[in-house]
């Protein structure tokens, strides 16, 4: 005789209906969130850790910053002393190929370089070009050889036979080390030495 009350269920799916929705038997529980299952203040850095942090980011750009700075004058002043070389070599090759008389002028006041080439006379020097260098960057202990052309500024002089007058310069950023440009009287070639520091 069947009875009129409900269907019994298999034991699995009364259990599973006491603990929660099943799938294929297996009972899923609800899943913890992930904050949690971290215990507490574990969860970012103390005021103590921020401030130790900052401390030492403080201490090695103190000590960090002035060596950088050297670093970025030492870089200029190589720039520099490529620059004023490369000029002299230029001229001294124009001098050569264009049989004419160049000079390479120092002026120490404006910090600038300055190009002139003999006119079509061969009488006076003519201004063909300039250059401005960085305020930090200074010429000194400028020594050169007597001129064809007088001039009022230190200046280096080419000849159309190769040779120039010869002398040397130091360019220098403070009192680090610097460059010294020495261009020789017989060949007119330019050689750049280390300088020492002050």
């Amino acid at each position: 005789m069947v009875g009129t009350g409900s269907p019994s269920r298999p034991p699995s799916q009364e259990a599973g209906a006491r603990s929660g929705s099943t799938l294929g038997g297996i009972s899923s529980l609800p899943l913890r969130t992930r904050g949690s299952a971290l215990p507490n203040g574990s969860g970012g850095f103390t005021f103590l850790e921020l401030t130790i942090v900052l401390v030492l980011i403080s201490l090695l750009t103190f000590y960090a910053a002035p060596r950088l700075a050297k670093t970025i004058r030492q870089l200029e002043v190589r720039t520099v002393t490529k620059k004023i070389s490369s000029i002299l070599r230029v001229c001294r090759n124009d001098a050569v190929n264009k049989n004419k008389i160049y000079q390479v002028s120092l002026d120490t006041e404006s910090n600038q370089v300055a190009i002139l080439s003999a006119d079509e006379r061969e009488d006076k020097l003519i201004v063909r070009n300039s250059y401005p260098l960085p305020k930090d960057v200074r010429m000194e202990k400028i020594e050169v050889g007597k001129t064809f052309f007088e001039s009022p500024l230190p200046s280096f002089e080419f000849y159309p036979t190769g040779g120039a007058n010869g002398g040397t310069a130091v360019v220098r950023s403070g009192e680090g080390r610097g460059y010294s440009i020495q261009v020789d009287f017989l060949t007119g070639m330019v050689k750049v030495e280390s300088a020492k520091e002050k």
